[in-house]
């Protein structure tokens, strides 16, 4: 099932305001590591809920700033990774 990135964006934008920033939004060019939004622990969760609602797998290599830094890269892995 080929994902867009848009779709990817708005499901991690939905678990960023669930389960990090307590409802409020960020940009998707917002520097999620880099300001501290989220911690190795969190994004480790993540990656979970992108695996289990994406169906995808993250690769160890995968887990880097390149990949998670914004809202904008973790959703462009994600298209990349269903396409």
């Amino acid at each position: 099932m080929a994902v867009n990135t848009e779709n990817a964006a708005a499901a991690v934008q939905d678990w960023l305001g669930e389960n990090v920033t307590g409802g409020r939004e960020v940009a998707d060019d917002y520097p999620l590591i880099d300001n501290g939004v989220l911690t190795s622990l969190q994004t480790v969760e993540l990656v979970t809920f992108l695996e289990d609602r994406f169906g995808i797998l993250v690769e160890d290599d995968e887990f880097d700033e390149e990949n998670f830094g914004s809202v904008q890269a973790i959703a462009g892995l994600v298209a990349s990774k269903t396409s």
